[in-house]
């Protein structure tokens, strides 16, 4: 195979190495988080997003972990999508409904048991 035979790559970020340092990156920023959240400021939930943002552009494992809780859950979907800036979302959607999913996580199942 000649060098005239050889795909063009369109510019140094279709590289494997590229997309590999900004997905090991990505998880740096993700894992630091937790270290940068005890200073004041929202630093740590910064670099989380930021850490979760780059790694779902370059992972294709973390694009299909996306895509099968988009369709699990379409209205946080909606909002993940309009904070990536993707082309799915033309306006900002309404927040989805957190106080019901709060409410749920902290139902209590022992409102009809008997106390000995």
């Amino acid at each position: 195979m000649t060098h005239m035979d050889r795909p063009k790559r369109k510019s140094w970020s279709d590289l494997p190495a590229y997309r590999w340092s900004m997905v090991i990156l990505g998880w740096a920023l993700i894992i630091t988080a937790p270290v940068i959240s005890w200073l004041p400021g929202p630093g740590g939930l910064a670099q989380f997003i930021i850490g979760l943002g780059v790694v779902l552009k370059h992972s294709l494992w973390a694009k299909k972990r996306y895509s099968r809780l988009s369709k699990i859950h379409p209205e946080y979907a909606r909002w993940a999508n309009w904070a990536l800036r993707r082309n799915k979302v033309k306006g900002r959607p309404p927040f989805p409904d957190v106080k019901r999913d709060i409410l749920y996580l902290f139902r209590r199942d022992d409102v009809d048991m008997k106390m000995p």
